[in-house]
C-alpha cells in the first residue's frame, strides 16, 4: 500500500493551523472586554467569530482559491477591528496569521498587497488609539517577519513539489527505458530464432524433398545418402541453436571460420559451388557486429537455396580500417526473384530481410539487397 505523503503533510499543516486558531481564539475570549468597558463585548465577539471563519477558509485546499482569498481578507479585516476594540489582547495574532498564510497561499504580489493592507489598517488603528511608535514598529516588524516566513515556506514547498515531479519523471523514464530494452531484447531473440530455424529447416527441407524424389525414382541408395545428410543437418541445426544461445549471452563470433563453414554446408546441401574469401587482416569485432555479418551471410545462403536453385554463391568479407563489410552474390537460378523495396518486410510474417536490416542499423551499419545481373547481391557494412 502506497502512502500519499503529500496528502498527509497537507493535513498536518491544516491541523497545526486549527491548533493555532484555537489557541488565539481562546486567548481572545479570555481577554474580551466586559460589559460597560470601552470596547463593546458584542463587537469583540463578532470580530472573533469573523476572524476564526476567515482563518478556517484560508486553510482550505488550493482548488478553492476564491474562498482562500476571501477568508484571508475577512481575517485581516476582523483582526484590524479586534486590535482596536481590544488593544491589549493577542488580536495581532490574527494579522500575523494573515501575513503568514498569505505568503504561503498567494503569489508574491497578492501576499504583499494583503500584508500591506493588514499592516496599514493596524498602524491606522493604533495611531487613533495613541499607541507609541515603538509599539507600532515592533508589531509591524513582527507582521513583516510573518510575511517573509510565509514566502519562504511557499518557495520551499514549490521546490519540494518540483523535486517530486522530477523524481516521478525520472521513474517514468527508467520504466520506459526498461520497457524499450525488453522490447529490443525480444526483437533480438525473434531474429535469432528466425535465422537459426530458417537456415536449418530450409536446408533440411531440400534434403527431404531430394530423398523423396530419389525414392520415387527407385534410387534407394542415393536416397539413403540424402537422408544421412538430413540427419547431419539436424545435428548442425542443434549446434546452430547452441551457437545462437551463446551469441545471446554476448560471446564473439569467429567470422572467417564461420563463413567458411557456411559455404561448405551450402555446397554439401545444394551440390553447388560456394566460396568464402577474406580481405584485410581479421580482427575481433563486437558481438552485435559479428553476429549481424554472420546472420547476413546465413540468410543470403538460405535465400539462394530456396529461390535460386543451382546458383553459385560467393562470400567476400573485407576488413577495412573503420568497418567490416560483407558481400554475398549468387549467379541466379530458377525461379528469379524480384527486388525488395526499401523497408520491405519478409514474406509470410518472417524476419528475414527486415531482421537483417534491423541488425545492421542497430549495430550502426547499413544493409542493402537487390538484383545483380542474373543473380542477387546482399551487402552489409558494420563499423568496427
Amino acid at each position: 500500500m502506497r502512502i500519499n505523503l503529500a496528502r498527509y503533510e497537507a493535513l498536518w499543516h491544516q491541523l497545526r493551523g486549527v491548533a493555532g486558531l484555537a489557541a488565539i481564539t481562546w486567548a481572545m475570549v479570555a481577554t474580551a472586554p466586559h460589559p460597560g468597558s470601552a470596547g463593546t463585548r458584542a463587537v469583540t465577539l463578532i470580530g472573533i467569530v469573523a476572524a476564526a471563519c476567515g482563518w478556517l477558509a484560508a486553510l482550505l485546499p488550493d482548488d478553492r482559491p476564491v474562498l482562500v482569498v476571501s477568508g484571508l481578507v475577512l481575517c485581516a479585516g476582523a483582526g484590524v477591528v479586534l486590535t482596536v476594540s481590544s488593544p491589549h489582547s493577542p488580536a495581532v495574532g490574527y494579522l500575523a496569521a494573515v501575513c503568514l498564510y498569505g505568503g504561503v497561499r498567494l503569489r508574491p504580489l497578492g501576499s504583499v498587497t494583503l500584508a500591506g493592507g493588514a499592516l496599514g489598517g493596524y498602524a491606522l488603528g493604533q495611531f487613533t488609539l495613541g499607541a507609541t511608535p515603538i509599539r507600532m514598529a515592533a508589531f509591524g516588524a513582527g507582521l513583516v517577519v510573518a510575511l517573509l516566513a510565509g514566502v519562504i515556506r511557499r518557495q520551499v514547498d514549490h521546490r519540494a513539489e518540483q523535486t517530486q515531479l522530477l523524481l516521478a519523471e525520472s521513474q517514468l523514464a527508467r520504466e520506459e527505458q526498461a520497457r524499450s530494452a525488453a522490447l529490443a531484447e525480444r526483437a533480438r531473440i525473434a531474429r535469432e530464432i528466425h535465422d537459426v530455424l530458417a537456415h536449418s529447416l530450409a536446408a533440411l527441407s531440400v534434403q527431404l524433398e531430394t530423398a523423396d524424389a530419389l525414392l520415387e525414382g527407385d534410387h534407394p541408395g542415393r536416397a539413403r545418402t540424402t537422408l544421412g545428410r538430413a540427419r547431419q543437418l539436424t545435428r548442425e541445426g542443434l549446434a546452430e541453436t547452441r551457437q545462437a544461445i551463446t551469441a545471446l549471452r554476448g560471446d564473439a563470433v569467429p567470422l572467417p571460420q564461420a563463413l567458411t563453414s557456411l559455404a561448405e554446408a551450402y555446397t554439401a546441401d545444394i551440390g553447388c559451388p560456394a566460396s568464402s574469401t577474406v580481405e584485410g587482416r581479421p580482427r575481433q569485432l563486437s558481438t552485435d557486429a559479428g553476429l549481424a555479418v554472420y546472420r547476413t551471410a546465413q540468410e543470403a545462403l538460405t535465400n539462394a537455396s530456396k529461390h535460386a536453385s543451382g546458383a553459385t554463391v560467393t562470400l567476400r568479407l573485407a576488413y577495412r580500417p573503420t568497418e567490416v563489410a560483407l558481400t554475398v552474390t549468387d549467379t541466379g537460378g530458377e525461379p528469379t526473384r524480384q527486388p525488395a523495396p526499401a523497408g520491405a518486410t519478409a514474406p509470410a510474417g518472417g524476419y528475414g530481410l527486415t531482421g537483417l536490416r534491423e541488425r545492421a542499423e542497430l549495430a550502426g551499419g547499413m544493409f542493402h539487397a537487390g538484383p545483380c545481373g542474373d543473380g542477387w547481391r546482399v551487402d552489409v557494412s558494420i563499423p568496427g
